[in-house]
C-alpha cells in the first residue's frame, strides 16, 4: 500500500483540520465492490476506531476548532468539497444500510437494534442530501452540473454502484420488516429524503429537474458496471479490498471535516433566504438540518460497532 493510500485510510486526529492537505481539499474513498465482503486485517484496528469515534463524538459536543471560513472565490472550492465528500459519505451510508437490511432480512442480530440502525442511516442520508445540495444555483449550474455533463451527457445517479441494494427502500416500494416501534419513524425518514431531494432540485436546477430523474429512454444501461466505474471515477471512489474498520475510519475522516466545515461556514454560506425554496423551510427539514452533525456521528458509532445512543436519537 502506498503512503498516500495509507494516509487516506488512517484515523483522523481530534485536533485541527487534517483531511487532505488543506481545508476543503479532497481525498479518495476506497470501498469493496458491491456485494463483496470486507477484507480482514487492514491498517486500522476496530479498537482504535472505537476510541477515536468516541473522542470525536465528545469533541463534536464541545465544539470543533473553527477552521478557515470560505469566502469569495474559495466558496467554489467549498461547494466542490461538499459535492464530492458528501456523496462519498452517502456511498458509505448506503453500504452500511444495505448491510443492516440484509441482516434484518436474514433474521440475524437484535431486530429492535437493527431497525433503529436502519432508521438512523436513512436520517444520515437526509442530512447528506442537504449538505451536497447546499451550494447556490450559480455554482451548481456553472461548475458542478457542467462537470458531470463533460464526463457523460446523460450522467445519472442511477449509475451509483452502491445504490441498487437500497433503491427499493428510498423509492418507497418496499418497507423492510423493521420492529413496530421503528416502522412509522422509518417511513417518515424515507419521505423526508424524497422531500429534501425535490427541494434541492427546486433550489438548484432550472425547472426543478434533477439529473437523477432522467427517463430510462435517455440512459444507456447496456453496460451498468462500466457506467458504475465512470460514476466512481467522478466521485474519486476506488474499489479494492478494505476492512470494515478502514471503511469506518474513512467515514470518520469525512465526518470530522464536515463538522468543522459546518462550524465555520454554516449550511448555507452563500444563499440568501429567498434562495431556499419552501420545501426546505418545513419544520422537519429544519430539524434535520439542526441534527446534521449529530446524525453523522450516530452513524459513525454504528460503523465503529458501538451501540446507538438512543437518548441522542430520541432528542432530535
Amino acid at each position: 500500500m502506498t503512503p498516500g493510500a495509507a494516509a487516506a485510510l488512517a484515523l483522523p486526529t481530534t485536533g485541527s483540520w487534517d483531511f487532505s492537505d488543506y481545508p476543503y481539499g479532497l481525498e479518495p474513498l476506497t470501498l469493496p465492490h458491491p456485494g463483496e465482503p470486507y477484507a480482514t486485517g487492514g491498517c486500522v484496528g476496530p479498537a482504535d476506531v472505537t476510541r477515536v469515534c468516541q473522542a470525536l463524538h465528545t469533541r463534536a459536543d464541545e465544539g470543533f476548532e473553527i477552521t478557515r471560513p470560505a469566502v469569495g472565490h474559495t466558496l467554489e472550492r467549498l461547494f466542490w468539497f461538499r459535492w464530492i465528500t458528501g456523496h462519498q459519505i452517502s456511498f458509505v451510508i448506503w453500504r452500511l444500510l444495505a448491510d443492516a437490511l440484509a441482516r434484518l432480512s436474514a433474521g440475524e442480530g437484535d431486530r429492535e437494534e437493527l431497525s433503529a440502525e436502519i432508521t438512523q442511516h436513512v436520517r444520515g442520508y437526509c442530512g447528506m442530501l442537504l449538505y451536497t445540495g447546499s451550494c447556490d444555483r450559480a455554482v451548481y449550474n456553472g461548475t458542478i452540473r457542467p462537470s458531470m455533463y463533460r464526463l457523460h451527457s446523460t450522467f445519472t445517479g442511477t449509475w451509483a454502484p452502491d445504490y441498487p441494494p437500497v433503491r427499493s427502500l428510498f423509492r418507497g416500494r418496499k418497507v423492510p420488516p423493521v420492529s413496530a416501534s421503528q416502522a412509522d419513524a422509518l417511513v417518515r425518514e424515507v419521505r423526508l429524503s424524497s422531500q429534501i431531494h425535490l427541494g434541492v432540485a427546486s433550489k438548484l436546477v432550472t425547472g426543478g429537474r434533477s439529473l437523477l430523474q432522467r427517463t430510462v429512454a435517455e440512459r444507456d444501461t447496456a453496460q451498468p458496471r462500466m457506467w458504475g466505474a465512470v460514476f466512481d471515477c467522478y466521485f474519486l471512489t476506488l474499489r479494492a479490498p478494505v476492512s470494515s474498520s478502514e471503511v469506518a475510519s474513512q467515514l470518520l475522516r469525512r465526518q470530522k471535516a464536515v463538522a468543522m466545515d459546518l462550524a465555520a461556514n454554516g449550511l448555507y454560506p452563500a444563499a440568501g433566504a429567498d434562495e431556499i425554496p419552501e420545501e426546505l423551510r418545513q419544520p422537519d427539514v429544519l430539524a434535520c438540518e439542526e441534527d446534521l452533525t449529530d446524525a453523522l456521528f450516530r452513524i459513525a458509532r454504528l460503523a465503529a460497532g458501538l451501540p446507538l445512543d438512543r437518548a441522542r436519537a430520541a432528542a432530535r
